[in-house]
């Protein structure tokens, strides 16, 4: 049963409302189900009028084939009688079992456990994922601290973030990214600003911010430095590298950035080094080899679980009758590594002549096409336009143009872009941009000045 679109009274202040209305999570037909529930980024009220937050209480059914979880929670604020409870539920419930083939229909799909409370069926799914009591409590604490200091007056936040500074880790921050992309997602954009410009400011207050600002200063600084080393970086050069680090910083800027040129020679090369070291270089280079040892073991552990995740949305889209509402749902996952996937499956399909496998593949893949450009910002969309023309000179004919959409968000997703083309190996792109930045600056000063 897909989510739908309704209105409903704010609780708050009575006016009218529109939601989007989920009551069924079923994980087995849509992967992304389990992340929008843990997160509590769904049936969300954003009032334009007071400002109100919060969720819809309505009927759910969570199901999770894998784990051969069924669970149903009917809020005892509807007063509902337990005759439409039963009925609601039902329903859902035949929706899950229709779409499950006969030899995955069991028996606990007939008997879905009962929550009491939203939060105790959030508890149980939690539990399901290994996800102890004192990690619940923690996230808990967060997400009170991000409601506090959402509501704290700006000339009193610094003294509010030196007293939870310690509190306010990586967590902390990719929490806070999720209540934005729900916020947006939900359709309240001036909600979701505030609480980005919040986000930004907490970085420039607390340590966390300091720290991640300095350690994206050293990630850009070691991209320009093996980007110059170009073809001279090899294995050997890169060991070399490594082993002069001045700090663990730079160690793991190289491993975030060569993680495929340690391999197991490239190891095998640090150990000799190690074997043949003096006392205070030997536990020197002992610990980066430690530290490498497990940043690249994080590294391969993430990529696999994010290629085991994009390979079961994959299969979800194939299976689902509706591909473009899922991939809709699920567009924050439509990253690089989906698209390796999808890439490789439809390799393997047309190099197997399944041609029905690759009719399905290539209708996704326009799908998403599609939907990208149609959510993209609007200045991305200008910058897509522009670099798809023929040649520089009809691109900077079409910018002079449109001078009128010209502002301050279109230079900054300028200077963005640029920097993601040069450290993806696409330098002439990137150089036709920039220069497209140039012209764009040379308007805006020019319409700034007519003013």
């Amino acid at each position: 049963m897909p989510a739908v679109k309704t209105q409903v009274s704010c609780p708050n202040c009575r006016m009218p409302v529109t939601v989007t209305l989920e009551q069924l999570f079923d994980v087995g037909q849509d992967p992304a189900a389990k992340n929008r529930f843990i997160n509590g980024r769904f049936n969300l009220i954003n009032c334009p009028n007071c400002r109100y937050q919060g969720q819809v209480a309505t009927i759910l059914l969570y199901h999770d084939p894998d784990k051969e979880i069924l669970m149903s929670f009917a809020p005892m604020e509807l007063g509902l009688p337990q005759a439409e409870q039963e009925r609601v539920i039902g329903k859902l419930m035949n929706d899950v079992i229709n779409k499950l083939p006969q030899d995955k229909r069991k028996g606990y799909l007939l008997n879905p456990k009962p929550a009491f409370t939203l939060q105790g069926m959030l508890d149980r799914v939690l539990e399901g994922e290994g996800i102890t009591r004192e990690m619940m409590d923690a996230q808990k604490a967060r997400a009170q601290l991000a409601q506090k200091l959402l509501t704290t007056p700006d000339e009193q936040l610094p003294a509010v973030v030196q007293e939870h500074d310690a509190e306010m880790d990586a967590m902390f921050f990719q929490l806070l990214s999720g209540s934005i992309e729900a916020t947006a997602a939900s359709g309240n954009q001036a909600a979701a600003q505030r609480m980005l410009l919040l986000q930004r400011r907490l970085l420039e207050l607390c340590s966390f911010g300091a720290q991640a600002q300095r350690q994206q200063q050293v990630l850009e600084e070691t991209v320009r430095e093996l980007q110059a080393l170009g073809q001279k970086l090899t294995r050997d050069k890169l060991l070399e590298l490594v082993i002069e680090a001045p700090n663990d910083e730079k160690v793991i800027a190289y491993a975030s950035l060569a993680r495929p040129g340690m391999d197991y020679s490239f190891f095998e090369a640090l150990t000799k080094r190690i074997d043949k070291a003096q006392s205070a270089d030997k536990e020197r280079l002992t610990k980066t080899r430690e530290l490498l040892l497990q940043l690249t073991k994080e590294m391969d552990e993430a990529s696999q679980a994010r290629v085991a995740e994009a390979a079961n949305l994959l299969r979800a889209l194939m299976e689902t009758p509706n591909p473009a509402q899922m991939l809709m749902d699920n567009l924050p996952r439509l990253d690089d590594t989906f698209m390796a996937v999808l890439n490789t499956n439809l390799e393997a399909a047309q190099r197997a002549g399944r041609m029905d496998v690759v009719q399905r593949l290539n209708t996704i893949s326009e799908a998403i096409m599609q939907l990208m450009q149609e959510t993209a910002p609007p200045e991305v969309q200008l910058i897509n336009e522009l670099l798809e023309l023929e040649s520089d000179e009809a691109a900077v004919a079409e910018l002079k143009r449109r001078a009128a959409e010209i502002d301050q968000p279109l230079l900054d997703a300028m200077t963005y872009i640029t920097e993601n083309l040069r450290q993806n190996g696409q330098a002439p792109l990137a150089d036709r941009l920039e220069n497209l930045r140039g012209v764009a600056m040379g308007e805006l000063m020019a319409a700034n000045w007519k003013k």
